[in-house]
């Protein structure tokens, strides 16, 4: 169903270069219909998100995939992340323990491995179950084989068990770590370069 959509890589540069904020008013849209369902139940305005959507792209090593669909040419999907590090200076930069509460994962930055860290992945509900989100994550693991990223890590609910799924499919492996700040949600890792079972 991939001739339905296209997936492509935006850069930091593609949003600043859309003046009229289309990208960032459609991202915006997707995030708060898709963490307003169960088991989020979120309920983020539109202005947050997009505020939210600039911090994000001033990470480190942040990557955003969206698919879109080829006839309207209107946003499906997006996939959004930045590189994990165990300690930095810079305050804009996600450490391990920022984004779940705990050392527990410090462990993957050992001798200068690389992880990068999936904190949003969305669908509009009319277009899922056609591999929007297969394809945007695949994107992604060729884009972070590129850059020389040794591993690909995601946290869901136990709930969602619609990523939890892809999560098996696609080969990651569910860390025996739940997070601190949202203990029904845990870790899912998946080896890019090295072998896996030396490092869970």
């Amino acid at each position: 169903m991939s001739e339905v959509f296209d997936v492509q890589v935006i850069s930091l540069a593609d949003i600043r270069a859309d003046q009229q904020g289309v990208l960032i008013a459609e991202l915006a849209d997707i995030i708060c219909e898709v963490f307003s369902e169960p088991p989020w139940n979120e309920r983020y305005s539109p202005a947050r998100i997009m505020f939210g959507l600039g911090v994000e792209m001033m990470r480190k090593n942040p990557l955003l995939i969206i698919a879109r669909h080829k006839p309207q040419c209107h946003l499906i999907g997006y996939l959004l992340g930045q590189e994990l590090v165990a300690q930095s200076a810079d305050p804009r930069d996600q450490t391990f323990f920022k984004i779940s509460g705990a050392y527990d994962l410090d462990y993957l930055a050992k001798d200068n491995h690389r992880t990068f860290y999936v904190g949003g992945l969305g669908v509009r509900t009319q277009y899922r179950r056609l591999g929007v989100a297969e394809q945007m994550s695949a994107k992604l693991v060729t884009e972070l084989r590129k850059q020389h990223f040794d591993y690909r890590i995601g946290r869901t609910d136990l709930q969602a068990s619609g990523m939890r799924n892809l999560y098996v499919k696609q080969g990651f492996v569910e860390l025996p770590v739940l997070d601190v700040n949202y203990p029904d949600r845990s870790y899912w890792l998946l080896q890019l370069n090295l072998d896996l079972k030396d490092y869970v």
